[in-house]
């Protein structure tokens, strides 16, 4: 008979200190004191020997209305499986670790949860006198299980939701889930799994990303159940703990049949824009090309017929002298010179030769004009020269294109400008701004004037006002007067590209800056500045035409 079989045989409850458990133990009881998990004591028959505070929390009873009754009596929900484990551990002396019980309190609504270890309790003889049981509570971690259930859960179904293939992978990237519409795409039967078919279908990329911990980011296609290959876009990135440590991966795939396709058109679109925009560059240069010569064309017919008259002049005195030599040669060989028709001779050449030579050195001051204007055109090179001189030959040859009646050319140039730059492009400027007036601001043989006024702007640029006191423009004109191919007069031949012409060279080529202002009824100022010393070829001068017009 075991110490307690006498003590219940007695009717006396066993205490804490009766015969199996001894009071002179104080490390025991200083154990069930103050160990952070339920400790309890149960005799054969179920009784409770001893219980610590931490596991009485399982039924809400004290400590000392614990001790002596039956486990079928503190905790009746339990009593079945609890005595079921003490009759193996006394038959067969084998401990029952790891198992779960979940109870819930008179006092309290939720359910709690422990994990129970049982090991027999044997005297001194080896005798099993009873059962030690260790209880932990795992409410909160049965909790964070059921959260992360119902989290999987809810992510499969959004997962499912999603046009995307997903899939789930462990740290060493074996897949253990797939989403429905990857079986959808692939035809494959539910549930079937490759767990290392990425391996394969990602190589190096994947294996990278599994020794790195890093994100992978690829595009790959994807055989479907119609036999046909899809591009798509794969995402896959790592799942880490708070730790930071890689417990899983995470992989999406997104259909981008759509948006390659969609690129190849707009590839295509882009090619035929770009040789269309090529086709028009060249359409312009054409043009541009074309513009030019039409206006030396023009400046040429009028130089032509200003240097007629000085020609034709001295055509007529050439002519007179050559009837008067022969009259003179004439009367010397029959003798009947007289003193008179000598004298008359005499003053007959010298009054031709001067007319003649006036009207010959006007001549060769039109055609020196000319070439000097025309070979500044074509020069490529930046040579320092002064301003107002050239201002004053560029005018000379445009004087010729003025209407025979009613406009006129007035030139204001201050005197010792020396800039370095492109004398040509300066006197194409000059002549297209000349022609556009000519064009435009004089309709109907309207009287007027055009002025040209160069001058000096600060220490590094000079400035120069070619305005006219004609027509003027309205503000939509005004608008678009440097645009390429704007024009007024297309039903008369205009190509909209003079003003374009004098923006290019004056910002690109001069490296300077322009202004127009015009009012309707009150004539048109173009204001330019350009500087005496013109940046590097190279240089790029960023203007554009709505810049300078604001």
């Amino acid at each position: 008979m075991t110490p307690y079989q006498s003590l219940t045989a007695a009717g006396v409850p066993p205490r804490f200190s009766d015969g199996v458990f001894d009071a002179r133990q104080p490390t025991l009881q200083l154990i069930y004191d103050t160990a952070p998990i339920g400790l309890a004591f149960l005799s054969p028959d179920c009784r409770y020997l001893q219980i610590n505070q931490r596991l009485t929390d399982i039924c809400g009873i004290s400590v000392e209305d614990h001790l002596g009754r039956y486990v079928r009596d503190c905790v009746p929900a339990l009593a079945d499986a609890v005595e079921g484990i003490v009759q193996s551990i006394m038959r067969t002396g084998i401990p029952v670790t790891g198992v779960e019980v979940a109870g819930q309190r008179a006092d309290q609504t939720e359910e709690r949860f422990w994990v129970t270890y049982w090991h027999p309790h044997r005297n001194a003889e080896g005798e099993i006198v009873g059962v030690n049981v260790a209880a932990e509570e795992i409410t909160e971690r049965k909790r964070a299980e059921a959260a992360l259930r119902a989290s999987e859960r809810q992510f499969h179904t959004l997962a499912d939701s999603i046009p995307q293939l997903v899939w789930m992978a462990h740290a060493d990237g074996a897949i253990y889930w797939l989403n429905s519409h990857w079986y959808e795409y692939t035809g494959r039967p539910a549930g079937e799994i490759n767990p290392h078919a990425w391996h394969t279908v990602l190589g190096k990329r994947w294996h990278e990303a599994l020794a790195t911990g890093s994100a992978l980011e690829s595009e790959l296609s994807l055989l479907g159940k119609d036999g046909e290959y899809r591009p798509f876009l794969t995402r896959v990135v790592p799942l880490r703990d708070p730790q930071g440590v890689v417990y899983g991966w995470i992989g999406t795939h997104i259909d981008i049949s759509e948006r390659k396709r969609s690129e190849r058109e707009v590839r295509r679109a882009k090619d035929a824009a770009e040789a269309a925009l090529q086709n028009l560059r060249e359409t312009q240069s054409s043009l541009i090309e074309a513009e030019k010569l039409a206006a030396l064309g023009r400046l040429v017919a009028g130089v032509a017929h200003e240097i007629n008259n000085p020609l034709g002049t001295s055509l007529t005195l050439a002519s007179s002298l050559e009837r008067k030599s022969q009259q003179f040669a004439a009367e010397t060989a029959q003798g009947t010179l007289r003193r008179s028709s000598l004298n008359e001779f005499v003053n007959a050449v010298r009054h031709g030769s001067a007319q003649l030579q006036e009207s010959l050195n006007r001549a060769a001051e039109l055609i020196q004009s000319f070439k000097q204007a025309a070979s500044d055109r074509n020069a490529s090179d930046l040579r320092s020269f002064d301003l107002g001189d050239l201002t004053e030959q560029v005018a000379m040859g445009l004087r010729p294109a003025l209407p025979k009646h009613g406009v006129a050319l007035k030139v204001e140039c201050q005197r010792g400008l020396s800039i370095r730059s492109y004398p040509g492009s300066y006197g194409q400027v000059l002549t297209k701004l000349f022609l556009n007036s000519i064009a435009h601001a004089f309709p109907d043989g309207r009287q007027g004037s055009i002025f040209i006024k160069v001058s000096e702007c600060g220490a590094d640029d000079v400035e120069i006002i070619f305005s006219d006191d004609g027509c003027g423009m309205s503000p939509d004109v005004r608008r678009q007067a440097f645009d390429p191919f704007f024009t007024t007069r297309r039903h008369q031949g205009g190509t909209g590209l003079g003003l374009h012409i004098v923006y290019s060279v004056v910002t690109d080529r001069l490296g300077g800056r322009l202004r127009l202002s015009s009012e309707p009824g009150k004539g048109t100022a173009v204001r330019i500045i350009l500087p005496r010393q013109i940046p590097d070829a190279e240089q790029d001068v960023s203007v554009t035409p709505a810049a300078v017009r604001k």
